[in-house]
């Protein structure tokens, strides 16, 4: 598709952009990218933009693609994500929170309340395939009754999701979780 300034024989050509493999393109990640072309034919590295514009228009260009992304749409904003666990009971063996897809999320935490009365061994855990679960050095924290702890794991895999299980043995408790994320 060619745009619609013409200017020296030059003027602009639309191409996609293929994205790497697992990589996913939108408008305001580059799904497009301008690139010059001479009129008629073969491209060239020459910024059209500033021969067509101007310095000053190409700035402007600039700051449009930044705020609007590349085909004039708006880019949205951060999002904001929160998911909230109520009345999970803990056991003696290992159970688990909710499987979160973080690859979306900039930054992430969990905050795990023991809503029952007795004490509950809680731990973050991450995956990179949603089978493979390790807590990779996050520690795991004994919450009493009434207490709450703020996990913010600080090594990045696909999914991340909380451990608990019984401090004593055939004393279960209730458990609120709360995640949190910004991407």
């Amino acid at each position: 598709m060619r745009s619609e300034v013409v200017r020296n024989g030059y003027g602009l050509r639309e191409v996609e952009v293929v994205p790497a493999l697992g990589q996913r393109s939108n408008a305001c990640t580059g799904a497009e990218k301008t690139v010059p072309e001479r009129a008629g034919g073969a491209g060239l590295l020459v910024p059209v933009v500033v021969l067509a514009f101007g310095l000053l228009g190409a700035v402007a260009l600039g700051i449009f693609l930044l705020f609007r992304g590349r085909n004039g749409a708006p880019c949205p904003g951060p999002h904001f994500t929160s998911i909230e666990e109520n009345e999970l009971i803990s056991k003696n063996s290992e159970r688990h929170s909710k499987i979160i897809d973080v690859s979306r999320i900039r930054t992430f935490s969990f905050l795990v309340r023991n809503a029952g009365p007795n004490p509950v061994v809680v731990q973050p855990e991450l995956s990179p395939d949603g089978i493979n679960w390790s807590s990779f050095g996050e520690l795991a924290y004994l919450l009493n009754p009434g207490e709450k702890h703020l996990f913010a794991p600080q090594l990045f895999l696909r999914y991340s999701r909380i451990k608990y299980r019984n401090k004593i043995p055939g004393r279960d408790t209730v458990l609120t979780v709360w995640f949190q994320g910004q991407g």
